[in-house]
């Protein structure tokens, strides 16, 4: 049977680059922080990847890139690491969306547990109230997480705007954004936007898993307004101590080179695809396309509702048929409960709970789209005499 994968937003195949990247990284072993030839082999390869990523990011002069175990990681060391900088921030105002990825949100509601005020703006059918951020940032404010791309709905924020409209209250305030999703599929750069840290991660992207980054701007670098939260021996300019992972790191950024000479022609497939399977799936009795009413979606995410039929039962029948998609993110599907994502969004918790989620990437075909389109036609027909 053939393989169908339409779950790229939980994770991509390796691509070429990435695993001959890999290869070449074996050989060396050495530990980037030995004084040797060995060692000094090796800090070379993790500052030429950390140049193609901030080459990538549009800041190749005061920024900096630093390397992470995952984008969960960066997340983590973006909100504790810049709650944690300075003793004056503790009670403080710290404004997120209510459709955050896990790895934002479970850090605010544990800093919310410590202290700090945490403020949830909402996002139904996709789109950043932007009133309610402006009423939510004032001079305590010191920090602002706003994803790039939500990683269910498909929804594209225009950080550019966000961070304007936050900077103008409060120039003061650092802003986040967890481009995960974002990053090689849209505009990440944080010298258009302005963001002062981003979040991206390898595993998304065709590179291994186990590898993220966070940038940080010279801004934040020169006001200290980052601190560690793992300690050791002070790699990573002593923000992230721990032995650098010098094959997924070289391996990261490979798979970054490869996305930027490809970027162009890789975000115009997917775009056409995205648009054959929308209107094929659009077709279908019984399927609500949720289409974010923000300026810009993701050319790779559709959120798709099928009345009356719970997602784990429908993607378990795709999957019978070698199609592989997903019933939300990836992160959450070992906890119970629906999706709070689609729910901020404007779904019912049972219209949530009949959601699925497909996630193209530029290496899918035409085929495979109308092979989806017909397992979920035959799944609907099948599945809902089951539920009557």
């Amino acid at each position: 049977m053939k393989v169908i994968y339409m779950d790229n937003s939980a994770t991509t195949p390796l691509c070429d680059a990435a695993r001959q990247a890999m290869t070449e990284a074996f050989e060396l072993y050495g530990n980037p922080s030995s004084l040797h030839l060995l060692g000094v082999r090796s800090e070379r390869i993790v500052n030429k990847a950390r140049g193609i990523l901030l080459g990538a990011l549009g800041d190749t002069a005061k920024g900096r890139v630093y390397f992470t175990g995952s984008g969960t990681e960066a997340n983590n060391l973006a909100l504790f690491g810049t709650a944690y900088a300075k003793a004056s921030n503790v009670g403080k105002r710290i404004v997120i969306t209510d459709s955050e990825h896990p790895s934002v949100s479970a850090c605010a509601s544990e800093l919310e547990k410590r202290g700090f005020q945490i403020v949830r703006i909402p996002t139904e059918n996709g789109i950043v109230n932007e009133e309610a951020l402006l009423s939510s940032v004032d001079g305590k404010t010191f920090l602002v997480s706003i994803m790039t791309v939500n990683n269910e709905s498909g929804a594209e924020y225009d950080i550019k705007r966000l961070v304007k409209l936050c900077k103008r209250v409060n120039p003061d305030v650092i802003f986040h954004t967890d481009a995960t999703q974002a990053f090689m599929k849209a505009q990440v750069n944080a010298k258009l936007t302005g963001a002062d840290l981003i979040t991206v991660s390898g595993h998304k992207i065709g590179a291994p898993k186990g590898i993220g980054a966070l940038y940080v701007s010279g801004d934040v670098i020169k006001r200290k307004a980052i601190s560690p939260h793992i300690f050791g021996g002070g790699q990573e300019g002593g923000i992230r101590s721990g032995t650098e992972n010098v094959i997924h790191i070289h391996a990261f950024g490979a798979a970054v080179e490869y996305g930027m000479k490809n970027y162009s022609e890789n975000l115009k497939n997917t775009e056409i695809l995205r648009k054959y399977a929308v209107d094929a799936l659009s077709r279908l009795d019984g399927v609500r396309i949720n289409t974010p009413k923000s300026e810009r979606v993701s050319p790779s995410i559709i959120s798709v509702t099928v009345n009356g039929i719970k997602s784990e039962v429908m993607l378990h029948h795709l999957e019978s048929e070698g199609i592989y998609v997903s019933s939300g993110s990836a992160c959450s599907s070992h906890h119970k409960g629906v999706s709070q994502a689609m729910t901020a969004f404007g779904l019912t918790e049972d219209e949530s709970d009949s959601t699925i989620r497909i996630s193209l990437g530029y290496n899918n075909t035409f085929d495979e789209c109308d092979a989806l389109v017909s397992s979920l036609k035959s799944g609907i027909a099948t599945l809902a005499t089951k539920v009557r």
